[in-house]
């Protein structure tokens, strides 16, 4: 086996499918990428017996074809740290694989071919067309309120929800959730999905992290009751749907509120950030006391200090002169970094229900629920 490539591009595809590549398997042999040199180019394929990555490098010169494995993570390290653009990959007669690039030499242990796990990336019938960029928006947004803990597995995931013409895309963690609503059209003859699909959140991110690096307007999902496929010229992905039940999110939306304000949206995340220096890990509280056309934000935290910071808004329903609630900060941080338009609406029933934060005039497009915090009123004074 032996080629020429560009630096930058290698560093790139290995990259991408690093973020498939376990740190800490139970296998070692997943530690590795499996490099695959064709008369048709260059393939890098990794996985984690879940999800399943393949890249294509085309701006590559096979002298001798060839398979191997190399250990992902070095090679990458050595990539990163070669001078010249490009480099020459062989193994040699003892089975190493050899880098050069100018006067740096460096030789790599090779794994066995054959126990590397077959990775398939066969589409299967139902699937979606969708705008790419609009895909990318709703997962970004939706990602954020998605449970972070591994071992929470049916909640460190996205659900994707097929209705006919509609797809909701869900994420929670239980103390706040995000749901989306897009329209969608079938990718091909095998009709629209239907039913709920449950996608692991490590899959969705590297989902995220190849529709960035596109190009196509529409992208086509396959979705089937065990994985989620996507292919393109450059990149395949294959994921295995995560076993178990989602959340019944329709039930934790709120449906009347008795206050709703419109507020922009930078104002409400720098006020909230300011207000965030003010707290620690277990003061991690703001108080929110809205008027009809301005709300203050305050914190305060023993021996660190407080905070009191006022902001213009505008009441579109509600009667109460006065409106007070807590969030945890870095929560609605979050959310207002990727909803993405200038101004954001929120709704509120009472200091102890779940708010709703939408966007204004297209509430579909983006709901994000967040339980409050429910404080003594006594203990901040």
């Amino acid at each position: 086996m032996k080629f020429k490539c560009q630096t930058h591009e290698l560093l790139e595809a290995l990259s991408l499918v690093s973020g498939v590549v376990p740190g800490n398997p139970t296998r070692p042999i997943l530690q590795s990428a499996k490099l695959q040199a064709t008369e048709k180019g260059l393939q890098i394929i990794g996985t984690d017996l879940e999800v399943g990555l393949q890249v294509q490098v085309d701006d590559v010169v096979v002298s001798k074809e060839g398979t191997c494995l190399v250990p992902c993570a070095r090679i990458v390290a050595v990539l990163k740290e070669l001078q010249d653009p490009e480099f020459v990959f062989k193994v040699d007669a003892a089975g190493q694989a050899c880098v050069s690039a100018g006067t740096s030499h460096f030789k790599l242990p090779t794994g066995p071919v054959e126990e590397f796990p077959a990775v398939e990336f066969s589409p299967p019938g139902p699937s979606i067309r969708i705008s790419r960029k609009e895909l990318l928006q709703t997962l970004r947004r939706v990602s954020v309120a998605a449970a972070r803990d591994a071992t929470r597995f049916n909640m460190h995931s996205v659900l994707f929800d097929g209705q006919g013409e509609e797809l909701r895309i869900v994420s929670t963690d239980g103390k706040r959730m995000a749901l989306s609503t897009v329209s969608v059209v079938a990718g091909g003859k095998g009709g629209l999905p239907e039913g709920q699909f449950i996608l692991p959140l490590k899959g969705v991110d590297l989902l995220s992290k190849i529709l960035s690096n596109e190009t196509e307007d529409d992208v086509v999902l396959h979705l089937d009751q065990n994985e989620v496929t996507y292919i393109s010229e450059r990149v395949s992905l294959a994921c295995r749907l995560v076993e178990g039940k989602f959340p019944e999110y329709e039930r934790a939306v709120p449906k009347k509120f008795e206050c709703v304000f419109v507020i922009n949206t930078d104002d409400l995340l720098v006020s909230l950030r300011q207000a965030a220096l003010m707290t620690t890990r277990e003061t991690n509280s703001v108080r929110f006391s809205f008027g009809s056309n301005k709300a203050t934000i305050s914190s305060n935290a023993s021996n660190i200090g407080e905070s009191r910071i006022v902001f213009p808004v505008e009441k579109t329903h509600g009667e109460e002169e006065e409106f007070v609630v807590h969030f945890n900060p870095g929560y609605l941080i979050e959310l207002l970094k990727v909803i993405g338009t200038q101004q954001v609406q929120c709704g509120f029933t009472d200091g102890k229900t779940a708010g709703l934060f939408t966007i204004p005039d297209d509430e579909k497009a983006y709901q994000h629920i967040v339980m409050p915090l429910v404080v003594n009123e006594m203990q901040e004074v």
